[in-house]
C-alpha cells in the first residue's frame, strides 16, 4: 500500500469512527442520523469501514479490562486529557474505543475479525407515520414515528440498532442465535419475547417473555432483568432505575393509534404530545407541571389531542404564526 492509499484507508477510519460514535451518543439529531445513512451509502468502503468499526466496539465486550483502560487512556491523553461531563461519558467513551480500535489489525487481535451479516437492512419512519417491517426469521417490529433502526443478522445472533425513536419486537424464537436491540444507552438481550424499546426518555417494557437490560460500558455496567408486566427507565447517563410494575396495555397503545395516560404529569403529557406534533407546543405554565391528566387520545390526529388538552387541564392553547403553540393557564 502506498503512503497516499494509507493517509486514505487512515483517514476513511476516523471518519467512520466519528459517525459511529455520534449516532451512538444518545443526543445525535434526526438530520445527522440521515446525513451518517448518506455517507455510508456513498460508497461501499464508507459502508464497510463504519460496520468494521461497529463490530470492533461490540467485540470490547471480549476483551479484558485492561486492555480497554489502556485503549481510553491512550485516547483521553491524545485529546489533551479532557474528563468528560457524566452524561457525555459513553459517547466519550464510545468515540475513545472506536478511534483505539480502528488500529487495531486483524491479524493482531483475532477476536476482532468482522463476520459479515447474512442480512442487513435499515427501516426509518417520518413523521406522521408507523410501519410494521417482518424479518427473515419472524420477528415483527413496529416503528412508531420518527425512529430509525438498523437490522443485522449473522451465524449466531441477531441485533438490532435503535439509534432513535420507540420500536415494539415480536421476536421469534431461537436457541442458537440470541436476539439483541441495542439503544444508544442501553442493550436488550432475548430469545423469543414480545417487548417495547424507547430511545428518547429511555423505557423497556414487556409485554411477554423475558428480557435482560444491560446499560452502560464495562467500566460501570448494570443489568435487570425484565419479565412480562414489567420494565425499566434508563436515564440520560445510561443509570437504570429499579425495576417496577406497569399498565402494559397503555405503553403500548400507541401500537393502535392512541396515547392513553393515566395520572400522568401535564409536564409528561406535552412532551408526549410533542412526539407527534408537527410543530412542538411549550408548556408555559410552572404552577400547572405537576398537574394530574388522564384520557385516552388519537396519535392520527395530533392538533385534535392539542384540542382537547383543555377539556382535562384548566390551561388554555394559543397559536403562534409558525404553527406552534404555547400551553398557559387558564
Amino acid at each position: 500500500m502506498s503512503p497516499t492509499d494509507a493517509h486514505s484507508a487512515e483517514a476513511l477510519r476516523a471518519q467512520a469512527a466519528g459517525w459511529f460514535a455520534r449516532v451512538h451518543s444518545g443526543e445525535a439529531t434526526h438530520g445527522e442520523i440521515d446525513a451518517c445513512a448518506a455517507w455510508r451509502r456513498a460508497h461501499p468502503s464508507h459502508d464497510e469501514a463504519y460496520r468494521r468499526v461497529e463490530y470492533l466496539w461490540q467485540a470490547t465486550r471480549q476483551l479484558p479490562q485492561k486492555e480497554l483502560r489502556s485503549m481510553l487512556a491512550a485516547s483521553r491523553a491524545a485529546s489533551g486529557g479532557a474528563q468528560p461531563s457524566r452524561r457525555r461519558y459513553f459517547g466519550w467513551a464510545a468515540t475513545a474505543v472506536a478511534c483505539a480500535l480502528v488500529g487495531v489489525t486483524v491479524a493482531a487481535v483475532p477476536l476482532l475479525t468482522a463476520e459479515a451479516p447474512s442480512y442487513q437492512a435499515a427501516y426509518v419512519t417520518q413523521p406522521g407515520e408507523r410501519r410494521e417491517v417482518t424479518l427473515p426469521d419472524g420477528s415483527v417490529i413496529n416503528l412508531n414515528v420518527n425512529t430509525h433502526v438498523e437490522v443485522a443478522f449473522f451465524k449466531g445472533r441477531r441485533e438490532v440498532s435503535l439509534t432513535g425513536g420507540q420500536a415494539f419486537f415480536a421476536v421469534q424464537h431461537e436457541t442458537q442465535r440470541r436476539f439483541v436491540v441495542r439503544a444508544p444507552a442501553v442493550t436488550v438481550t432475548v430469545t423469543g419475547t414480545r417487548f417495547d424499546v424507547r430511545s428518547e426518555d429511555s423505557r423497556v417494557a414487556v409485554e411477554s417473555g423475558s428480557v435482560q437490560v444491560t446499560s452502560g460500558a464495562w467500566w460501570n455496567r448494570a443489568e435487570r432483568r425484565l419479565v412480562a408486566g414489567q420494565a425499566v427507565d434508563i436515564d440520560a447517563a445510561g443509570a437504570l432505575s429499579a425495576v417496577m410494575p406497569v399498565h402494559i396495555e397503555n405503553l403500548l397503545a400507541w401500537r393502535q393509534g392512541k396515547i392513553v395516560f393515566r395520572n400522568a404529569p401535564l409536564t409528561q403529557v406535552v412532551a408526549e404530545m410533542n412526539r407527534y406534533l408537527e410543530y412542538p407546543a411549550t408548556l408555559q405554565a410552572p404552577a400547572l407541571r405537576d398537574y394530574r391528566v388522564a384520557g385516552v387520545f388519537n396519535i392520527d390526529e395530533p392538533q385534535a389531542i392539542l384540542a382537547a388538552l383543555p377539556a382535562v387541564a384548566p390551561v388554555q392553547v394559543r397559536m403562534q404564526p409558525d404553527g406552534s403553540a404555547v400551553i398557559v393557564p387558564r
